[in-house]
C-alpha cells in the first residue's frame, strides 16, 4: 500500500480559480465538466466558494500522483510520465451518491496507470475542507508483490 497526501491553500487557490482565462475553471484542462458542475452545484448548496470544493478535488488529484509516484518509486521504477505531460482532467474525481470520493483515470491516462500499476490496483480517497485548507488523501493498493 501506498499512501498520497496534498494540502491546498483555498484562498490562493481560488484566486487562481477566479482569473481571466484560467486553466483551472475551463472544462477539460484541469478539471472534467462533472467535476467543475459539482463544485459549482456544492457552493450554491452550501454557500460557500466552489473554489472550496474545487480546491479539495484538486489535493485529491495531487495526492493520487504522489501515491502513484511512491509506489514505483518503491520498486525503483522512475515515474513514466514528466509532469508536463500529467492529463489532469484524466485524473477523474467523482463521488457516490453519499459524498464518497471515488477515482477514475480514464483515456491515456488510465492505458499509463494499467501499465505501469497493474489491473488490480485499488484506490480509496479521503478529502476534507476547513477555513483556509483543504486536504486529499490517497491510499493505493496495486496488488504488487510488497503490497
Amino acid at each position: 500500500m501506498t499512501l498520497g497526501v496534498d494540502l491546498v491553500h483555498l484562498p490562493t487557490f481560488t484566486e487562481q480559480l477566479e482569473v481571466a482565462g484560467s486553466r483551472l475553471s475551463q472544462p477539460g484542462t484541469i478539471f472534467s465538466g462533472r467535476e467543475l458542475r459539482r463544485a459549482q452545484a456544492q457552493a450554491r448548496r452550501k454557500g460557500d466558494s466552489w473554489g472550496t470544493h474545487l480546491g479539495a478535488v484538486w489535493a485529491l488529484k495531487e495526492a493520487v500522483i504522489k501515491a502513484w509516484s511512491a509506489a514505483l518509486a518503491s520498486r525503483g521504477e522512475a515515474p513514466p510520465l514528466q509532469p508536463e505531460e500529467i492529463v489532469w482532467s484524466e485524473i477523474q474525481v467523482h463521488h457516490l451518491e453519499v459524498g464518497v470520493p471515488v477515482l477514475r483515470i480514464v483515456g491515456a491516462m488510465g492505458e499509463v496507470c494499467h501499465q505501469t500499476l497493474g489491473e488490480n490496483c485499488q484506490w480509496q480517497l479521503s478529502a476534507s475542507h476547513d477555513g483556509d485548507y483543504a486536504i486529499g488523501v490517497a491510499l493505493l493498493n496495486s496488488g504488487g508483490p510488497s503490497d
